[in-house]
């Protein structure tokens, strides 16, 4: 049985008056799947979540989540949603108990997960009893990944969710969701943190300017998209280039290159060279994430 499709974006744009936010993109995410939406500060990707939200309307195209349309079905879409916006804030002289009990009200739905949550992220009851304008970065971010878990949602959709946190309660964090996952639950991962991303998620799209540039697996991305060579020869070769692969150091008779695209040609100009030692280590996400976003000359 195929596994449904939780979001469909088609054809997605935004304008604020002349500026771009985003234009004609294009993805879907099926259901149980970490599916990690990359680009820096300003390339669109808050534009695309408030969009999935129905905070804000498109210019044009089309989205829907749970099969539905978002525009007429808002409300119902919403209640299976858990949200945490980047940049979370919340009411300044609510405690966070109070919050906590504000926001299911709205929800009107039970916070079943809440007290494991404050447990598994170390807040105390003396933590929430602080007005949230006195709470740290930290506290307050913990108070946002509460509010968004707390009663179990289908689609959790998350922007820069790590922000604040310290390395232990991130860790936390990133096991928290590949339990939710495993119980079928989708994650949209919103982040230009490219560690996390690369440790959690099962696809990344990556926008760049308003526009995907790629969308794919993670294994399949750094596959297609980018190898690092590194060797070292036995005596030196004059004028040395190899097809396909530009170099990045050479220090002596060692040397390094990057390689794009297919590499049958570089392996056949790699045997006729006098080489002593030879590594095709595979490319991190950041190297990968560098090519989508360097200028062309």
């Amino acid at each position: 049985m195929e596994t449904p499709n939780i979001i469909s974006v088609s054809n997605l744009s935004k304008y604020y008056g002349s500026a771009l936010g985003v234009q004609e993109i294009n993805f879907t995410v099926t259901q149980g799947e970490i599916f990690g939406f990359l680009g820096p500060n300003g390339a669109g990707k808050t534009s695309t979540i408030r969009m999935l939200l129905d905070l804000l309307r498109p210019s044009s195209g089309e989205i829907k989540i749970f099969g539905q349309q978002i525009y007429t079905h808002s409300q119902e879409i919403r209640k299976r949603c858990g949200y945490l916006p980047g940049s979370f804030s919340a009411y300044g002289n609510m405690s966070g108990a109070d919050f906590l009990d504000f926001a299911a009200s709205l929800r009107k739905t039970k916070p079943r997960l809440q007290n494991s949550l404050i447990d598994r992220f170390q807040l105390s009851q003396g933590d929430l009893a602080k007005k949230i304008k006195h709470l740290s970065l930290g506290m307050l971010q913990k108070l946002g990944i509460i509010q968004a878990f707390f009663h179990e949602p289908d689609l959790l959709i998350l922007d820069e969710p790590t922000s604040g946190l310290d390395p232990l309660m991130q860790e936390e964090f990133y096991q928290l969701l590949r339990e939710i996952q495993v119980k079928g639950k989708t994650i949209f991962f919103s982040s230009h943190n490219l560690p996390e991303v690369e440790k959690v998620c099962h696809r990344i799209a990556i926008i760049r300017e308003g526009e995907l540039v790629a969308l794919e697996t993670l294994e399949g991305l750094k596959k297609k998209k980018l190898k690092r060579l590194r060797f070292t020869l036995s005596h030196s070769v004059p004028d040395l280039e190899l097809p396909g692969a530009s170099l990045v150091v050479q220090k002596n008779l060692s040397y390094e290159f990057l390689v794009e695209g297919d590499i049958q040609t570089l392996l056949q100009r790699l045997s006729t060279l006098p080489i002593e030692d030879l590594t095709f280590p595979e490319a991190d996400l950041e190297e990968v994430f560098m090519t989508y976003y360097r200028k062309e000359a």
